[in-house]
């Protein structure tokens, strides 16, 4: 199995839209060469922040397609194909490997509470269905499902499932994880706040949300980590927390309508949001923005 998954920092890669719910191609490449010229490592696409699970399979085919043809070997692209039926994940999956993806991600199946056997199975035959590196995804806030470190040092056992990626605040479980034979398991942090911190407890990298909108600090902290400019990681991570908390006043509750407004200011225009997720009102983005600029973030994104 060729595997280009190593490590890094990636966005969860936004999707653009038009008002009448099509996806901006020409805005999905703008922001592939601002991620990649901004030092991130490879893309993330389809996942919760790319609004995946409320796009028809169709439309979620349609961004990978996008995605890995404009990419062109130029980064690794992990397609996210998770869904509540093994039948459309295998389906997504399938089509991730027939496009050329790098490899493949998948929530486990939510709505209905199932037992790990299910689950088990449901990770089993997807695998089977991309042939492709794997990421498990670990997102309980929203699936209701944790992926705790037994689980999934038991799911490693599946044939190529290499790592997950983490997004929870747990980083005891997170270490747990990691250090499993000899840090075989590919561990990428979903937390964006907590990059530093979980690099320092083994993560390979990250993946997440707020890369889109601050790609060049998100490598700056990994490129420092890794470079032992330790104080430097932590100063830049400092800076991407406290911009994080100003944003978080302005969520919708979902974080797309601010990062996507941002994108807007900071000159990539993409789109909307995908229904029932609403966008920012008017004034709400006017004062995000504001509040922004007066702490100084546009020049900090530069």
């Amino acid at each position: 199995m060729n595997q280009k998954i190593i490590g890094g920092v990636m966005p969860a890669f936004i999707t653009p839209f038009t008002k009448d719910g099509k996806i901006m191609e020409s805005s999905v490449k703008e922001l592939i060469d601002f991620h990649l010229e901004g030092g991130l490592d490879g893309l993330y696409v389809g996942g919760s922040t790319g609004e995946g699970m409320i796009m028809t399979p169709d439309e979620r085919k349609k961004i990978a397609e996008i995605t890995v043809k404009h990419v062109a070997g130029r980064a690794p692209v992990i397609v996210h194909v998770g869904a509540p039926d093994t039948k459309t994940a295998c389906d997504l999956a399938a089509h991730a490997k027939k496009i050329g993806a790098d490899g493949i991600s998948s929530v486990p199946p939510y709505y209905y509470k199932l037992s790990k056997e299910s689950i088990k199975e449901f990770y089993t035959a997807v695998a089977n269905a991309a042939q492709l590196p794997f990421l498990i995804y670990n997102i309980p806030m929203l699936t209701g499902v944790s992926i705790g470190s037994e689980f999934m040092i038991e799911m490693m056992g599946i044939e190529n499932i290499i790592g997950l990626k983490f997004t929870d605040t747990n980083l005891e479980e997170f270490r747990k994880i990691k250090e499993y034979n000899n840090g075989e398991i590919k561990a990428f942090i979903g937390y964006d706040a907590m990059l530093l911190s979980a690099l320092f407890v083994g993560a390979d990298g990250g993946i997440g949300s707020y890369y889109n909108i601050m790609p060049k600090a998100f490598a700056g902290v990994y490129d420092n980590y890794k470079s032992g400019n330790y104080e430097v990681a932590r100063d830049i991570q400092w800076e991407i927390d406290r911009y994080i908390m100003i944003i978080k006043k302005y969520l919708s509750p979902s974080n797309q309508p601010a990062i996507k407004s941002i994108l807007k200011e900071i000159g990539i225009d993409c789109g909307t949001v995908m229904p029932p997720i609403r966008p920012l009102s008017d004034l709400v983005e006017k004062d995000m923005i504001a509040d922004l600029k007066k702490e100084g973030f546009f020049e900090f994104v530069k």
